[in-house]
């Protein structure tokens, strides 16, 4: 079986999706992936509620969830509604 787990996540945010996307296609964000062998693979917003993105990320088991606990405070400050936040796994 493989090492490398798609993440689905889904969560609202408080900008707008473009806004958003500014951040998380960044150079600090890219780096910030990196630290923790993350790959953005997919993003994207609800058709009838803007607000709600999804994205999609290729990383080793749980290292996602490492990543969100090294890096909850820049992610809040970007307008991340973490109380909505939802994940599954697929290989």
């Amino acid at each position: 079986m493989s090492s490398k787990i798609k993440k689905v996540i889904s969560l609202k945010i408080e900008s707008t999706f473009e806004e958003w996307g500014k951040i998380f296609y960044s150079k600090e964000a890219d780096i910030r992936h990196s630290e923790f062998n993350i790959k953005p693979l997919f993003r994207g917003f609800s058709k009838d509620y803007p607000k709600k993105v999804i994205f999609i990320h290729q990383a080793p088991e749980a290292n996602i969830q490492k990543f969100v606990q090294a890096n909850s405070e820049w992610i809040k400050s970007h307008k991340v509604d973490f109380s909505t936040m939802q994940e599954s796994s697929w290989i």
